[in-house]
């Protein structure tokens, strides 16, 4: 008998998305599975859209929150009322193939020592990635694996990384209950990366799973970017959960050796925006870093509960396995697209 999964979808104003996506849950090949869809207050009736086309359906849940508090909350809500062994989460702007939740639960329940997962993300209608994971960089930002490049096979295979992109993830539900969950107090951006972090300390590992294939909206000509994400919500809790996530995950030799360099990097970024007359982008930045001051006793208290309830493992043997040799070329490209009005 096939595990039960949880697919948990979290939806804000998604009247563009839900049908597509949804409709391609619902015909999964996977015969043990349920939808727990979480609506954030939406205002665009993608709420009432999705309980006449969809609410007949027995496998369908739902979760009404009565305010849009950000997709940490809105998963961690969601996982609540999930009864699967596994939880998947899933953005409402993504379109799976039939076998995903397969070639996940395969994955899982064939080796004992994964505690998440992410699936092959690829751009909406096209052969071009949106995402294969994330190695940690030297200055403590995220290298993506493939950001921009055509599939032409080169990803296909089971590989360690990092950080699962919650697009398309999945996580042993006890695992997700025992490590907290994610931390609400992201909001959303890097909510992900400091969950999966939380699974390396574990003693489990994060792999990319290229079978499980999903194709996303996000930064397509269906999705976009400046529409949907204000520069507010990118800047600033960018920087802020950035650096909040170096703190709670790090050990203090290591902190040490990256928080510094980290946070530089964003006070440059910061002043280069200045330079360019970009007040709003460079306050933004600068509130994000002082958020870390301001709260750093509250980040000492979750970094001793990581320590004492979750760690089983050094950083030393984490690193070598999800640390990228690159540095200053992807943070400079980084510069650039900042600099130049993207908001990845």
């Amino acid at each position: 008998m096939n595990p039960l999964v949880s697919v948990i979808i979290v939806n804000h104003n998604g009247i563009d998305f839900v049908d597509t996506c949804l409709s391609s849950v619902l015909n999964s090949s996977y015969t043990d599975f349920e939808v727990v869809f979480v609506d954030n207050a939406s205002g665009d009736g993608s709420l009432e859209y999705v309980k006449k086309a969809f609410g007949s359906d027995q496998r369908l849940k739902f979760v009404e929150n009565s305010g849009s508090l950000g997709p940490a909350v809105g998963r961690n809500r969601g996982s609540r009322s999930a009864k699967g062994k596994y939880l998947i989460f899933l953005d409402n702007d993504t379109k799976v193939k039939a076998d995903w939740i397969n070639e996940f639960v395969e994955v899982l329940e064939r080796d004992k020592s994964i505690g998440a997962a992410q699936a092959k993300l690829l751009r909406m209608d096209t052969d071009f990635y949106d995402c294969a994971g994330d190695y940690l960089g030297p200055l403590g930002f995220l290298i993506e694996r493939s950001r921009c490049a055509k599939d032409t096979g080169q990803f296909d295979y089971i590989a360690d990384i990092l950080s699962a992109k919650s697009a398309a993830s999945i996580i042993r539900k006890d695992l997700f209950d025992k490590i907290g969950g994610f931390d609400e107090d992201f909001y959303m951006y890097l909510e992900e990366t400091d969950l999966s972090w939380r699974v390396w300390l574990a003693g489990y590992r994060v792999v990319f799973v290229p079978k499980a294939v999903v194709y996303h909206a996000f930064e397509t000509a269906k999705k976009d970017i400046k529409k949907y994400y204000s520069k507010y919500v990118v800047r600033y809790y960018g920087c802020r959960n950035y650096i909040s996530t170096l703190i709670k995950n790090l050990e203090f030799r290591n902190l040490i050796r990256f928080l510094p360099l980290h946070i530089f990097s964003w006070i440059i970024l910061s002043l280069l925006f200045l330079l360019k007359g970009q007040l709003r982008d460079f306050f933004y930045i600068i509130k994000g870093i002082f958020w870390n001051i301001l709260n750093f006793g509250l980040l000492l208290k979750k970094r001793r509960i990581i320590n004492r309830e979750i760690r089983a493992r050094g950083d030393t043997s984490i690193l070598k396995t999800i640390k990228s040799s690159e540095g200053i070329g992807d943070y400079l490209r980084k510069i650039a697209s900042y600099l130049n009005a993207g908001l990845a």
